[in-house]
This record gives structure tokens, C-alpha cells and sequence, in this order.
């Protein structure tokens, strides 16, 4: 039986416009579970030509929903020094992408070197909001993401003082865009531009 593979995939043309900005790096407020705190995943579309467009086959179908009484923790971040980046690994026919975060948050007391203690052995999965307030997710339901930490008291009388999360994940997509719900500790909030859900919506 002969395959058809022009059905695979789902291309559309990139356009830009001159004088279009794109801003870079990600809002201050980055949030964080575990991964065995997630019940069930959302899904990414299947690169079968079913795809409502381009766009949804990088994008999450359906809600992150968490185990009974577990939220969404958040970490506040410098922006500028904090990003997320995406590359390609491996080869055909089994490339993936490594999805990277550089979270910088500005303390290194008590609380902050017992959240280091604790994700430096755990599986930590991270949702970033870039400038334009839609949500990015490193982390993945089929490949074990990491946390690597450090801390520095600054030096000099300028110097800067941090802890610094280096979060990667192996995925099948850049950082996929979430536009389902989030429960964090504070309430619920879109993934779509982080604005507040209220109960019952």
C-alpha cells in the first residue's frame, strides 16, 4: 500500500511587515510545578495535516489540570537577565528541539536556597509569558526536564546577587504555546495573556 506523504505536515507562508516589532524577553513572573503534580497534560496536535493552521501545531489542545490541591507556584524574576531559548538536536528521523529557560531571580536567602535544594533533584515543569503576554512551556510529558542552580553573593560593591535556574527540556516542539487555564496560588489566570478567570468562566 503506498503512503501519501503529502498529506503530512501543515505549511503556511511567514509573513513580516516592516516597522512590526517583536519584543523581546519574557514578563517577570515566571510560574513552576512539579511534574508529579500534574494529573493529566494537555496535547500538541499530530503533524497530519489536520491542524485548524500552522499555528495551532505549536500550540497546547485542553488544560494542564493538577493533582487535588495543587497549584501553580510562581518565581519573580530580573527580566533582563532572564530568556528562553530553543534549538534543534539530534538527527532524522529523530530530531527534537532542547527548550531552555535562564531564570534569574534577585535573592539568596533562606527561602530561595530551599527551593534551589529542593529542584536540584526534582523534575520541575516551567510556564515563561513573553512581552506579549502569551505563555511558553518548558517542559514535557515524554521527556524528563531538569533544573541546574547556582548562586552568587555578588561582589564589589555593584556586583549583582541571584539565583540562577537553568531549566531544559527535550520536546517535539520550540516551547509550545499554552492558552489553557492556570491555577496558581493567587487564582486562576489565562495561559492565552495571563488575564484572571474567574470561577465559573
Amino acid at each position: 500500500m503506498a503512503v501519501d506523504c503529502t498529506s503530512k505536515g501543515m505549511y503556511e507562508s511567514l509573513a513580516w511587515c516592516p516597522g512590526q516589532t517583536s519584543t523581546p524577553g519574557i514578563k517577570r513572573k515566571v510560574y513552576f510545578a512539579p511534574k508529579s503534580w500534574i494529573a493529566k497534560w494537555p496535547t500538541l496536535p499530530e503533524l497530519d495535516g489536520t491542524a485548524e493552521n500552522m499555528a495551532a501545531t505549536a500550540t497546547y489542545v485542553g488544560d494542564f489540570v493538577m493533582a487535588a490541591d495543587k497549584k501553580w507556584q510562581s518565581i519573580d524574576l530580573l527580566t533582563n537577565k532572564s530568556s528562553i531559548t530553543s534549538e534543534s538536536q539530534g538527527e532524522a528521523p529523530s530530531k527534537t528541539f532542547l527548550n531552555k529557560g535562564t531564570l534569574f531571580h534577585a535573592g539568596t536567602d533562606e527561602e530561595a536556597t530551599g527551593f534551589a535544594r529542593q529542584a536540584n533533584i526534582d523534575e520541575l515543569i516551567f510556564l515563561c509569558q513573553q512581552r506579549n503576554g502569551k505563555f511558553r512551556v518548558i517542559g514535557s510529558e515524554a521527556f524528563d526536564p531538569s533544573v541546574t542552580i547556582s548562586q552568587t553573593s555578588g561582589e564589589g560593591d555593584t556586583g549583582t546577587v541571584g539565583t540562577t535556574l537553568e531549566a531544559q527540556c527535550t520536546d517535539v516542539c520550540p516551547s509550545p504555546f499554552y492558552t489553557g487555564k492556570i491555577e496558581t496560588v493567587g487564582g486562576d489566570i489565562s495561559g492565552a495573556d495571563g488575564s484572571a478567570i474567574e470561577p465559573g468562566d
